[in-house]
């Protein structure tokens, strides 16, 4: 580990590589880089990249030989979701944990349901139409 008695560690003690491989690496290096510079290195043709179509990518992916039944990104046809629909207010739009028991409308906070109460019936009706849940009140 020691050179010559030294007490000093050697480079190559703690490198992969002995200096002289480093050094023909790096006029190997510094040559290349020469030559890219002046022009005398040869050029390489670069590959053309290919151009891949959504036929070409679903021919390759073989999604004809699964079972019809089997549930991929390519079809639709999936179980229902076991998550409960979010519900949303019909005042502002955000997710409406509470509904009024009179009207039947949604609201997120307390000033909605301020809101909804100073509310003429046929704005009530309208609002409930828009959403697509009509209720008659009698």
């Amino acid at each position: 580990m020691e050179a010559g008695g030294s007490g000093r560690p050697r480079l190559e003690d703690y490198l992969a590589v002995t200096e002289e491989v480093a050094q023909r690496r790096f006029k190997q290096k510094s040559t290349r880089a020469r030559e890219a510079s002046s022009g005398l290195a040869t050029t390489k043709k670069k590959k053309a990249k290919k151009k891949l179509t959504l036929k070409k990518v679903l021919d390759n992916s073989g999604f004809d030989k699964l079972p019809p039944g089997k549930a991929n990104w390519s079809n639709i046809e999936v179980g229902p979701s076991f998550t409960p629909k979010k519900k949303y207010s019909d005042i502002s739009g955000l997710e409406a944990p509470y509904t009024d028991p009179k009207t039947k409308l949604r609201y997120a906070n307390s000033v909605e349901y301020k809101q909804i109460t100073s509310m003429p019936y046929e704005l009530v009706q309208a609002t409930l139409a828009l959403r697509g849940a009509n209720v008659v009140f009698r």
